[in-house]
């Protein structure tokens, strides 16, 4: 994940959320875990957030933020998040409304967009004439708004809601209470058909406007670059024996004046030096080293160094990060117990 797409994506949020009136943006992530990623998403909402004093802003941890949705959806405008996080409250969003198969989703980028039911194409239920057709037609719509015809999705729009309000359901929405007639995709579908140029009576009607532009134009902002230092080195090892401070007694001689054996991880957990004695270990171990001084560095040199000497020792390398500083912020996160 990039700044500039991170940017772009929290800016056309905010952007969508001032030309339809939306009153608040919501972000969701994972950034008490994901510190790195997901900070950095969080600081860039919260940073670009502040160039609209108008527009109320929330934040929330995506597992409480998609429990909020699931029991009061009423309570969001906008919600802006990774892609991971997104693809599943959208569902949630949509299932609370009733379906997943009530909503469709639009991809859009510089030079394409896709349209689709945020289902995907269900392949468990194709040509058995019982898929709610909804989704896909409310990504039509959204594509229609994005090409310009507001007039024929107004249309359509319309036409879908009196169908609903008429009672003609498919199968995942149908309540022998509330529902007329339980319709198949076809039979769904001819509905919507025969009531294009019609209203609903008590949902409220949609009235697109032709000549407002649906395509947000998002502007970003020159940064500058961020003065990067290395500063050492993760070094992922596979090593089949299950005491930590064994593997430490062996690569410690591989520390010098550069780099120096800081910790040991196993499965993100901190366990040497002074590790949770309790703490089960697999045989997949992440040794860092880092150097003492992180305002000067180090050179590439000094990792290809080490790395000659882990060689030699006839560890097994599974692969390896460098660890770097951005103006001297680390862009890399500790582990779990220090």
């Amino acid at each position: 994940m990039s700044k500039p797409g991170t940017e772009k994506i929290i800016r056309y949020a905010f952007e969508y959320a001032r030309r339809y009136g939306r009153k608040k943006v919501s972000c969701m992530t994972k950034d008490n875990i994901m510190k790195q990623t997901d900070g950095m998403f969080h600081r860039m909402f919260k940073e670009i957030g502040a160039e609209y004093p108008e527009i109320e802003q929330e934040h929330f941890i995506i597992d409480i933020g998609a429990a909020r949705i699931a029991r009061t959806p009423e309570r969001f405008d906008v919600v802006v998040t990774l892609n991971l996080y997104g693809d599943i409250i959208s569902d949630i969003a949509a299932e609370v409304g009733g379906s997943v198969g009530l909503a469709g989703s639009a991809n859009i980028g510089e030079a394409g967009a896709l349209f689709e039911a945020i289902h995907g194409s269900a392949p468990d239920i194709a040509g058995k004439n019982i898929a709610n057709p909804s989704g896909l037609l409310q990504a039509a719509i959204q594509m229609l708004l994005h090409i310009g015809q507001a007039d024929v999705a107004t249309k359509v729009q319309n036409a879908w809601l009196r169908t609903i309000e008429d009672g003609i359901h498919t199968t995942d929405i149908y309540n022998s209470a509330t529902s007329t007639q339980k319709a198949g995709t076809r039979e769904f579908a001819d509905a919507v058909i025969a009531r294009l140029g019609q209203t609903p009576v008590i949902l409220k009607p949609v009235n697109y406007n032709n000549e407002v532009d649906n395509v947000i134009d998002v502007q970003l902002k020159p940064r500058p670059v961020a003065q990067k230092t290395l500063v050492g080195i993760d070094v992922f090892l596979h090593w089949n024996e299950r005491q930590p401070e064994i593997l430490a007694e062996r690569l410690q001689p591989l520390s010098n004046r550069d780099l120096a054996l800081t910790m040991i991880t196993n499965r993100g957990v901190k366990v040497w030096p002074e590790g949770n004695p309790a703490t089960f270990c697999t045989d997949h171990w992440r040794c860092r080293f880092k150097c003492g001084d992180f305002s000067t560095g180090i050179s590439y040199e000094a990792v290809l160094q080490l790395l000659q000497g882990l060689h030699q020792t006839g560890v097994e390398v599974i692969k390896t990060e460098n660890l770097y500083t951005f103006d001297g912020e680390p862009g890399f996160t500790l582990g779990q117990g220090q």
